[in-house]
């Protein structure tokens, strides 16, 4: 007698259950914070990765400032701010005494970054000025921080700091020029574009930047001219340039893991 007839239905409808099981946990963790899931899934495999060095005693792989580094870049990426930060001051902690003055300002780098990406600015500028050769990038947002702050001066160093490393600089000009429109300056902050395109004539972002500041200080047909150029040059460019809120408030955290 056939007793077993439904026995490969049964076993099929068994998967099935536990596919639509599976697919119903895996959508509410793709619905469940953070955002940032493929972030989570490498903090995941970070801390698997140290666990396992520990464990097998794997020196090289044991690096634990390096760990927690990574760690920091992760979370702050899932928007954990408190545990991000907890993180990277652990990496500062843990940083061996024979660590390189590279590797130290590297930290204070990452950490001003990920402080500047939370709003933090006050503690990002302190972290920044603790850099000796800061970058190109890092300078221009010293710039602004110090601007904000209402240290023209100093902001107006950093700025000059920009153009003596390379005369060409974008952000130099751009500094320059918003320091003197943050005083009201609007002509002034012309003129410094002036200079720029005089140099390089096909950016259209130079134009929209000079186009701004012409508003300001009253040149709506200044201004109408340089829309009109910018558009000449690139049809899609955005109409209000966002090379300061960019660099003041970054929305991603631009730093690669060890």
């Amino acid at each position: 007698m056939i007793t077993n007839f439904n026995a490969k239905n049964r076993k099929d409808d068994i998967k099935v259950l536990c596919l639509l099981i599976m697919g119903f946990f895996f959508v509410a963790w793709l619905c469940s914070p953070p955002g940032n899931k493929f972030a989570q899934l490498c903090f995941y495999g970070n801390n698997t990765q140290y666990f396992i060095a520990k464990m097998t005693n794997k020196k090289e792989d044991l690096e634990a400032w390096k760990f927690h580094r990574n760690n920091a870049i992760y979370l702050a990426k899932m928007e954990r701010k408190r545990s991000a930060l907890n993180e990277i001051d652990k990496a500062m902690y843990l940083l061996p005494s024979y660590a390189s003055k590279k590797e130290i300002e590297s930290l204070y780098a990452d950490r001003a970054m990920i402080r500047l990406y939370f709003g933090e600015n006050k503690e990002a500028l302190d972290d920044y000025l603790k850099l000796s050769n800061p970058n190109i990038v890092d300078k221009f947002r010293i710039a602004m921080l110090l601007k904000n702050k209402g240290n023209n001066k100093k902001a107006l160093t950093y700025c000059n700091s920009i153009l003596h490393t390379d005369p060409t600089a974008y952000y130099g000009y751009a500094c320059i020029a918003d320091i003197y429109a943050g005083v009201g300056k609007y002509k002034t902050s012309v003129r410094v574009y002036d200079l720029l395109i005089d140099r390089t004539k096909n950016r259209a972002i130079y134009y929209v930047d000079r186009a701004e500041y012409r508003l300001k200080s009253g040149d709506l047909a200044g201004y109408n001219d340089d829309i009109k150029k910018a558009q000449e040059i690139s049809p899609n460019i955005k109409l209000k340039s966002s090379t300061i809120e960019d660099a003041l408030n970054p929305k991603k955290i631009n730093l690669t893991t060890m």
